[in-house]
């Protein structure tokens, strides 16, 4: 749309190739550039009274804020929502609101635009003594599981702890679960080779028999 407007307003934009950048230089008091115009594939000459450069917007070293509040970052290391539509400004962590430049360049109207729906999203938590959790979690079982960790590495949310205790005089490895932390995503269970792990309403039996039942088995 913005594109579209600036072609209207006769704004002439040349793209060029990354190996072949455009050149400027001072030529009779006036400032000149010349670029390679790909779609040309000649040089293009231009006189201009006035340059300005843009300034990238980059991500400002958002890792270890990430790592803290426990939210993903995409891979040019922005912020990433809890869903793009249907939770747009929210994380996915509970309680933390997200808008502006946390997600991606974007104009002045749609961070205003965010801030407004942040705020409106906030409203609904802050006047509670506390905040109700989602009741989906992934219990351990704790006779099947033998600490091999697996899970750990796979938690995006960093909810599962490897532990050591002594069981009838041996060391016994195993893990546990911050509920707190823990989302019900289904990683855990998806890389769990001794089904040491589950999400609760959501175990493998419980999944078997809902695809038997739609398959006409049960």
């Amino acid at each position: 749309m913005f594109y579209a407007e600036a072609r209207n307003q006769g704004v002439i934009f040349i793209r060029y190739r990354q190996a072949d950048p455009p050149r400027v230089e001072e030529a009779d008091g006036r400032i000149k550039i010349s670029v390679t115009d790909p779609i040309l594939q000649r040089p293009v000459g231009l006189s201009v009274d006035l340059l300005t450069i843009a300034t990238a917007i980059i991500p400002h070293r958002n890792a270890p804020l990430a790592e803290l509040y426990k939210i993903p970052l995409n891979a040019e290391g922005f912020f990433t929502e809890a869903h793009a539509k249907i939770k747009p400004v929210e994380a996915s962590t509970e309680g933390i609101f997200l808008s502006g430049l946390y997600h991606y360049p974007k104009p002045l109207q749609e961070s205003v635009a965010e801030a407004l729906a942040t705020a409106a999203r906030a409203t609904t938590i802050l006047p509670r003594d506390f905040l109700q959790l989602e009741s989906i979690i992934s219990p351990v079982i704790d006779e099947n599981c033998d600490g091999c960790a697996f899970c750990v590495d796979a938690c995006p949310f960093k909810a599962i702890t490897l532990i050591e205790y002594l069981f009838e005089g041996k060391v016994k490895k195993t893990v546990e679960v911050n509920e707190a932390l823990c989302k019900g995503c289904g990683s855990c269970i998806a890389t769990c080779p001794k089904k040491g792990v589950e999400v609760a309403g959501f175990t493998l039996d419980q999944l078997g028999a809902q695809v038997d039942a739609a398959l006409g088995l049960a």
